[in-house]
């Protein structure tokens, strides 16, 4: 009974670890088609606006020299393209004239003459808003906005609001049959234009039907077969392990009873079966999976050739101990003889090994003793020596963990100052202090985060790699290094691709960026006009980013390790920033690499893999 509940057991947890990880794909992937389809709706509704404003300066440009017939007629080919745009009017101090063949009858507004472009509102709301620029005035229905969009198979909810107000524009809603929703994705934008900047919040249910029910059923059927023929497998295993067992035991027990000392071993020389006289002969405990080289001490006497270990351990075929050969045990030299012998399987194969020991008497003990007082100071010499190198290498890397957090802790001392000198004031800015407050908290994150990744680093664990901005990435630096970028006089030049979304784990991005805009800043100190230059291109299978400065560039003598551990050209620098860059953009799928530019100064660039969903849609 207890056997079949364990079986159970096993069977519950593979089951629910599977259907677990099906149910945590369908929900990634709903959510990143959810991001992607909601990019694309936002980047769509940002150009239609900037249509809209397009339209309005072309309406703009032609009122001069036209009539209002031509001008009617030029401004129906205009806006076919336009079906968002349903009416244009030219007004006056007196009111306003329809200009063209509108699709809309516009309502009634208050003119504004006013020069500059702005946009005005109905009272109430309502889709129905107006862009006005002098006496031209175009209407716009946003009930018109989405057009083709509303057909894709799996179309948004989303509903636009008047900037800094809770006033709905419109709310566009899809129907989608009956099926009930378990989840709603949704998110919250503002349109990218500087005379629309709408507030849009966009959303999609995810009913049950999308959710992998049928493959967590199968999952568990697989699982209740595999888990039933793997005990079936493990039971009949156990019975032949038993009778196996028994076997040795009778075999052992002949073991025991002999003088001489018997060690059985199997192919990697680990300890499968001693007697007694062996565990006496060699004056170890021999449990079972004892490496047999690592406790037994063959020394040869300064009449003999020097005894190969290696040779004899390994020798394919029967070997016998040199005469006169010594065993090294508790610290005194026993003479023995004895033999290693192979165990070959029915079809040749080695399977094992059996060393056999007889001592020789202790007669020619002494004559050992200077030579074994020889090898004891030469073991504590080297025990010595290791742990100052293990005192070295704990150094070296408690030095490099104040080397990557010293950027975050300065942060928090400087956002920590500028708070206090701003609670100094005699009406204090709250807002600038709880920013401040805030950056520090976020510093004092990134510093407990650069200790997990370093540890991470050391164990070689796996990074968390998700969607990332990279430009994001690269601003989030340069707001925490604006401080001494403003100090040093350095000219930043940026030049950013259009949405670059990597695969890669955030924390250690910035990290990498970090280090690399450090040196950067390290390099054009002292150079006249300093200029970092970042640059953002899409090259074959993801994104790159190039950081370059015009300082004296990267020494001939380190530039052929730039990215081993503790090689730097810095005046009292550890050399560990590189080498802990290059390893967590290596763990994120990417690459690190520098070499000098051909206008002068040194050029790191950073490869990332380009988002896999982004990548697809291209």
């Amino acid at each position: 009974m207890k056997r079949l509940s364990l079986a159970a057991l096993i069977w519950l947890l593979l089951a629910g670890a599977g259907v677990a990880a099906l149910f945590t794909v369908a929900r990634e992937q709903s959510t990143e088609t959810f991001n992607t389809d909601a990019r694309i709706l936002h980047r769509v509704l940002s150009q239609r606006m900037e249509q809209q404003e397009a339209v309005l300066n072309a309406v703009d440009a032609l009122r001069e020299g036209m009539d209002a017939a031509a001008l009617g007629r030029s401004l129906d080919t205009l806006l076919r393209p336009y079906p968002q745009v349903v009416a244009v009017e030219r007004c006056a101090a007196g009111g306003c004239r329809v200009l063209g063949t509108p699709a809309e009858s516009p309502p009634e507004l208050k003119a504004s003459l006013s020069p500059e472009p702005a946009v005005r509102w109905l009272e109430g709301g309502g889709p129905l808003y107006a862009l006005s620029r002098g006496d031209v005035r175009v209407w716009v229905d946003a009930r018109r906005l989405t057009g083709a969009l509303d057909s894709g198979a799996a179309p948004l909810t989303y509903t636009l609001f008047q900037p800094a107000s809770d006033v709905v524009i419109v709310n566009h809603e899809i129907e989608d049959g009956n099926r009930a929703a378990s989840t709603i994705w949704q998110v919250e934008k503002v349109l990218g234009t500087a005379l629309q900047p709408f507030p849009i919040l966009i959303s999609r249910p995810v009913p049950w039907d999308a959710w992998p029910w049928l493959g967590g059923v199968l999952w568990s059927l697989l699982t209740a077969g595999l888990t039933a023929l793997v005990w079936r497998l493990l039971d009949t295993r156990r019975t032949a392990q038993r009778a196996l067992m028994d076997e040795r035991a009778r075999a052992g027990g002949v073991v025991q009873a002999v003088s001489e000392a018997i060690v059985a071993l199997d192919d990697a020389h680990r300890v499968t079966l001693a007697n007694p006289a062996a565990r006496a002969a060699l004056a170890h405990p021999l449990p079972h999976g004892t490496d047999l080289r690592a406790v037994t001490a063959f020394q040869a006497t300064l009449s003999q050739a020097p005894f190969d270990a290696a040779s004899f351990w390994d020798s394919p075929g029967p070997v016998a101990l040199p005469e006169g050969l010594t065993l090294l045990r508790n610290g005194e030299a026993v003479q023995v003889e004895g033999s290693l012998t192979p165990l070959r399987g029915t079809g040749g194969e080695l399977r094992g090994r059996v060393l056999t020991l007889r001592e020789m008497g202790p007669l020619q003990r002494r004559m050992l003793e200077h030579l074994e007082d020889g090898e004891r100071r030469v073991r504590e010499h080297e025990d010595m020596l290791a742990h100052v190198s293990r005192l070295s290498t704990l150094g070296e890397m408690g030095a490099g963990l104040a080397h990557e957090l010293n950027q975050p802790l300065t942060a928090i001392v400087s956002y920590g100052q500028a708070a206090a000198r701003l609670l100094d004031d005699s009406e204090p800015d709250l807002a600038r202090v709880r920013h401040a407050v805030g950056a520090s908290v976020t510093q004092a994150v990134r510093a407990a985060q650069i200790i997990v990744r370093l540890r991470q680093w050391v164990r070689r664990s796996p990074s968390r790699a998700r969607p990332t901005d990279l430009v994001q990435a690269v601003q989030n630096v340069l707001a925490l290094c604006r401080a001494d970028l403003n100090r040093l006089g350095v000219r930043v030049v940026t030049d950013y691709a259009d949405a670059p979304l990597v695969q890669a784990d955030p924390v250690q991005l910035e990290q990498i960026v970090l280090n690399l805009l450090r040196n950067a800043l390290d390099a054009v100190q002292d150079t006249p006009d300093p200029v970092i230059e970042l640059s953002i291109v899409l090259e074959k299978g993801g994104w790159s980013l190039s950081v370059s400065d015009n300082g004296p560039g990267i020494a001939a003598e380190v530039a052929l390790r730039l990215f081993t551990p503790f090689t730097t050209s810095k005046s009292g620098g550890l050399g560990l920033g590189l080498s802990l860059s290059q390893t967590l953009a290596q763990g994120m799928g990417g690459d690190l690499s520098g070499a000098n530019a051909h206008a002068g100064g040194a050029l790191f660039t950073l490869r990332l893999p380009r988002l896999a969903l982004e990548a697809a849609s291209d």
